[in-house]
């Protein structure tokens, strides 16, 4: 007994030692007392960490700083470096997070070294945001081999290329980010993603996937996966058919930015009921949505934005959302969406609904009362449709609004009082209704978080007391053709920190305030355009930080004082200034400077040349005189028109080679067209108009392949037309060229351009009205061209007017000037043309104004009702031609094709034939006068017998004479 008691005991002791040696071999946990440090890296994988740090060649951000093989014991230990995380039992390596958190310029740059397989146990590996693309610049195949990773983050490194089917081998992945934004990397299989039965995480965001058509049967055969990204792939269709749906598990899906292009209805993910994120916008899709969404019971965000397109069929047809109860989020903003707006809101109690954005659509009806019912509401975006009726009252009960945007419907009535309660919101847009009534301090009184209201373009007054002192603090301010007047609004002053105001054609009807530099020191914005602003501008602006202001048309008097230095667009136009032009102190950032219509004398300054951003430059209908520097630098547009600028063509334009738009019209500009003008190959628009030019029209005007404007009219242009005007590409309708104008605004405030068209001056308003129409002409009249008009010149087919009149042109009309489809305007007129009148011009259907007068044409007049129709409007059109015969006219052709004389068509005094008059006239006064004189001179019997004759007549001329100044003395005493 006892020895068996002994062998038990040795038998324990045994046990006790071998298993108190087993634990001195393993790591030991770390103690509770947190007194015991965690275990060391692996020496083998601190070896591979530092191989990858050496693959990196650039590291702006120090991610890898730490990353150390000398140093202390702790910076030799690889759990510790920034970016590593270790086992706290086995200390090996679990976790690379590598990110780039910074800006692109901190991201590393590289190579991925293939050391990283010598981490057996790395779990996690997120290198996003960084340039380790190496020399191949392809997602390295090895990857593939870490067995154990759960977690790969490559996202927005910018690799080119496939993605490598290697990565099928990572069976225990359960988050995969490939996306890329900053690359071009594609895919043509993706069956690899198979051997993902663990993958729940999948972002393929911006690789090409446009081959792959059966990517949603791959997708279906992952049942793990709840969040799949596929935005900006190039997926060609959704309306795949699947027999069976296995993604019972997804909640996120984002097929938003590609080209579908088929009808919603016929989708394949609908019936995906665990759905609770649907990213679908910019899909493409339209038509009616499908039954199947009202069963998505479980949606919280539904984005199927900017599905928009002209056609009709791509239109999107309301749909009942009553039982989408948990929607937080519903974004059909430009879905070109139609219907009544109350039929698409849902109705829930309670109401989940935050933020709901039915922006730029179609959508009709009025209001319903009960949209107060949507007491969480956030954001309430219903701008740019056409809604009608009233803002209901019950908007006030939307405590939570932050955002209120109704702008661009046709909301009629007042504005409740009750929209004043909603003391969270900070974006109040009601612009461009039918708004009426008086908007006072109760309508504010509570809007306490206000940052931003624009009111415009309603018939609102504006009566808010000079004293009242708001509760908020506007930073943008839009209350344009708001009734604000006629007093300046004092109010404003409050706001100190507005940087965006517009109280143009507010009926303000008075001087800047003295505080106005003081209060609206921050203003970076501001239009007060379109008043009867009168007095001068404040003397001090120059302490303020306006970038754009906008002044025009008003009644402002006085100089320009110092430019605020940031400003870039400065528009003083249509006022009473007077002076000469402001000089570029501290304001070097202009770049739109428009001034026209004004008192303004002197000078173009030399300092103007510090404006080296300048791309629009308004001078026109001034008093400037002088010659224009020429260190000076415009980009974009040049109107000089109406001054007395005088010297040659401006050389300053040699080196604005993207000028798009040019007047220097009515000037008094001299001498030849420099052979540079060609290099302008961008102008669009030119005017030389009413100045002294003269010699002929350089031949490199022609390389001026997108000039669509031409107009020289009364100068003294001389020479002939050149063939190669033809060159002109820009004028045909078979053009194929694409030609732009500019980064400048499409603003009102630039001057209107008039042109002589149609025998008379239009005004045709905004240069874009002209360059957009792509409104084709030439003017060439009154000037001093010879010779003929070239057969090459119906090559502009495009043209919309043409204007050769009062020069010495003459030859013939060319034959096909019919080809000239789109001509309106025809003016050949006070030339010497001769000839017939082409049948082929009864075919401009288009021509509205024709006018071929005081030429020399001759022979019978073509027929046509086109023709007809101009004569019975324009009866001298043919004046002045006296061969011309036929109908409309009232003399027959002979039967020779000889027209008869017409007196009614003979040339006036204002023709060329009155000179020839008036010269046969003289000179046979002079030798019949001569003739007499001298017979009488030869011959002595005819001298005598005409003296005698002469006497005769005076006598009797004095007999009669004598005797009736008798008879008038008897009656006189009588």
């Amino acid at each position: 007994m006892h020895r068996l008691a002994a062998m038990l005991v040795s038998l324990f002791c045994c046990f006790l030692f071998i298993a108190t040696l087993k634990a001195q071999q393993q790591p030991q946990p770390a103690a509770s007392d947190n007194t015991a440090s965690p275990p060391s890296c692996i020496p083998h994988e601190r070896d591979a960490l530092l191989a990858f740090k050496h693959a990196v060649t650039s590291d702006p951000a120090g991610l890898l700083t730490s990353w150390r093989r000398d140093g202390g014991h702790g910076e030799q230990d690889c759990c510790r470096w920034r970016g590593v995380r270790c086992s706290n039992r086995t200390g090996h390596v679990h976790e690379l997070r590598l990110r780039n958190t910074g800006e692109e310029e901190a991201a590393m740059e590289g190579k991925i070294s293939p050391s990283l397989l010598a981490l057996d146990y790395l779990e996690h590996l997120d290198l996003s945001w960084n340039d380790l693309t190496g020399p191949s610049g392809r997602l390295p195949e090895f990857l593939g081999s870490l067995k154990n990773l759960k977690y790969l983050d490559l996202s927005s490194i910018p690799f080119y290329g496939g993605l490598p089917p290697q990565f099928g081998n990572l069976s225990r992945l359960r988050y995969l980010d490939l996306s890329n934004f900053r690359g071009d990397t594609l895919s043509t299989d993706l069956s690899w993603l198979t051997r993902l039965p663990s993958i729940q995480y999948l972002n393929l965001n911006g690789v090409n996937l446009s081959t792959v058509v059966d990517w949603p049967h791959v997708i279906n055969m992952l049942p793990s996966l709840r969040v799949l990204r596929l935005s900006y792939c190039s997926l060609a269709s959704a309306n795949q058919s699947l027999p069976h749906l296995n993604l019972t598990n997804l909640e996120e899906l984002d097929a938003s930015v590609n080209s579908f292009d088929h009808p919603m209805v016929t989708s394949w993910f609908w019936n995906i009921t665990s759905l609770r994120y649907l990213y679908l916008d910019a899909t493409s899709m339209y038509g009616q949505f499908p039954d199947a969404l009202g069963d998505m019971t479980s949606l919280q965000v539904l984005d199927l934005s900017y599905n928009y397109n002209n056609d009709e069929k791509y239109r999107i047809m309301t749909t009942d959302l009553k039982n989408l109860c948990n929607l937080e989020v519903l974004n059909l903003q430009s879905a070109l969406l139609y219907g009544d707006i109350a039929e698409l809101l849902p109705r829930c109690s309670p109401n989940k609904l935050q933020e709901l954005d039915l922006n730029w659509n179609q959508l009709t009806g009025m209001l319903p009362r009960w949209i107060g019912q949507l007491t969480s509401l956030v954001v309430l975006n219903l701008g740019q449709n056409n809604i009608t009726g009233s803002l209901p009252i019950s908007v006030g009960q939307l405590t939570g609004l932050q955002t209120l945007d109704l702008s661009c419907n046709n909301l009629n009535g007042h504005v409740p009082y009750e929209i004043g309660k909603l003391s969270n919101l900070t974006d109040l847009d009601l612009n461009s209704n039918k708004l009426d009534g008086v908007i006072t301090e109760e309508h504010l009184v509570s809007a306490r978080s206000l940052k931003y209201i624009d009111l415009s373009y309603n018939a609102l007054k504006i009566e808010i007391s000079s004293d009242w002192q708001p509760p908020f603090r506007l930073d943008t301010a839009y209350f344009a053709s708001c009734q604000m007047g006629p007093l300046f609004p004092s109010w404003l002053k409050w706001h100190v920190n507005i940087i965006n105001l517009d109280i143009s054609s507010a009926g303000i009807a008075d001087r800047l305030p003295q505080w106005f530099s003081d209060a609206f020191l921050n203003v970076e914005f501001m239009v007060i355009s379109n008043n009867q602003l009168n007095g001068t501008l404040p003397t001090d602006m120059s302490s303020m930080s306006l970038e754009g202001l906008y002044l025009s048309s008003n009644q402002l008097t006085g100089q320009i004082p110092t430019l605020p230095p940031n400003i870039s667009s400065l528009y003083l136009s249509n006022n009473f200034l007077s002076g000469p032009l402001p000089s570029a102190v501290g304001s070097t950032n202009l770049d739109t400077l428009s001034l026209f219509s004004n008192r303004l004398t002197g000078h173009i300054p030399e300092s103007f040349c510090k404006y080296q951003q300048l791309s629009v430059l308004d001078l026109s209908n001034n008093f400037l005189e002088g010659e224009p520097p020429l260190c000076l630098k415009v980009m974009d547009y040049v109107a000089l028109s109406n001054n007395s600028l005088s010297g040659k063509f401006p050389s300053f334009l040699q080196n604005s080679t993207n000028v798009f738009f040019l007047d220097l019209s009515w000037n008094k500009f001299s001498g030849r067209l420099p052979m540079w003008i060609g290099s302008l190959t961008s102008l669009r628009f030119i005017r030389l108009s009413h100045n002294k030019f003269f010699g002929s029209i350089p031949m490199n005007i022609t390389n001026l392949s997108c000039l669509q404007y031409m107009d020289l009219n009364n100068n003294k242009i001389s020479g002939s037309l050149s063939i190669y005007l033809s060159n002109l590409k820009f004028m045909t309708n078979t053009s194929m060229f694409v030609c732009y104008y500019g980064g400048i605004p499409r603003t009102p405030h630039l001057n209107s351009v008039s042109t002589v068209f149609k025998g008379q001056e239009l005004n045709y308003g905004s240069i874009y009205r002209v360059l957009d129409t792509s409104m084709m002409s030439i003017d060439l009249s009154s000037n001093n061209l010879t010779g003929e008009i070239p057969e090459e010149i119906v090559f502009h087919d495009g043209l919309v007017n043409l204007n050769l009149s009062r020069n010495h042109l003459s030859g013939v009309v060319p034959n096909k000037i019919g080809e000239m489809q789109t001509l309106e305007s025809l003016d050949l007129s006070r030339n010497m043309l001769s000839g017939e009148i082409p049948a082929s011009l009864s075919n401009l259907t288009f021509l509205s104004y024709l006018d071929l007068s005081y030429n020399n044409l001759t022979g019978r007049i073509p027929s046509g009702s086109q023709l007809d129709t101009l004569y019975a409007e324009y009866p001298s059109m043919y004046i002045g031609n006296t061969g011309l015969c036929g109908h409309p006219l009232q003399n027959n052709c002979s039967s020779e094709g000889h027209a008869p004389k017409q007196g009614g068509l003979g040339r006036t005094e204002e023709g060329h034939g009155i000179q020839f008059f008036y010269l046969g006239l003289g000179c046979g006064f002079v030798v019949g006068t001569w003739m007499a004189f001298g017979v009488m001179m030869f011959k002595r019997s005819w001298r005598i017998a005409c003296f005698r004759l002469s006497d005769k007549l005076c006598d009797k001329v004095y007999v009669l004479v004598a005797l009736w100044a008798r008879q008038t003395g008897t009656d006189h005493h009588a």
